[in-house]
């Protein structure tokens, strides 16, 4: 009877040891690791229909979703902020943001934008197109992991 207790308790710690050393469900090994503060590579002064200065704080990735909070620059004056998110596969990225803007003369402005961007290592390119209350956006900003 103790030779079969101790064998019962013996396979107990092998099978709790091996779901140690498991990796979480929800992250991965192919996906890339993307939390982290995400900058456009080039500081421009975005002018019309165009945005600028991007900023990606990605502080979520669960579930094959990333999220964070979203600041930009569009149309030369308009000051935005919002949320960002996306679900990577492989090296795309779908792309969703929403955001508040002001800017000379705006108290409160809609912001929102939709991408299919492409991470390659620490940058991520993001053709964008959406829409402002000063209109209509769209262009292409290359965010660097900083």
């Amino acid at each position: 009877m103790t030779l079969v207790a101790l064998s019962i308790g013996a396979a107990g710690c092998a099978i709790q040891h091996s779901a140690d050393t498991m990796a979480p469900s929800s992250v991965s090994s192919s996906t890339p690791w993307f939390v982290g503060t995400w900058k456009s590579s080039v500081v421009s002064a975005p002018t019309g229909s165009t945005c600028g200065n991007f900023e990606w704080r990605v502080t979520n990735q669960a579930d094959g979703i990333i999220s964070g909070i979203f600041f930009a620059q569009c149309g030369g004056s308009l000051a935005v902020s919002g949320s960002a998110w996306g679900q990577p596969n492989g090296a795309t990225i779908p792309i969703t943001a929403t955001a508040g803007g002001t800017g000379p003369g705006i108290v409160a402005c809609d912001v929102s934008f939709a991408s299919t961007a492409v991470a390659d290592g620490d940058t991520i390119r993001v053709p964008y197109s959406g829409k402002t209350c000063l209109g209509p956006i769209s262009g292409t900003e290359v965010l660097r992991r900083q």
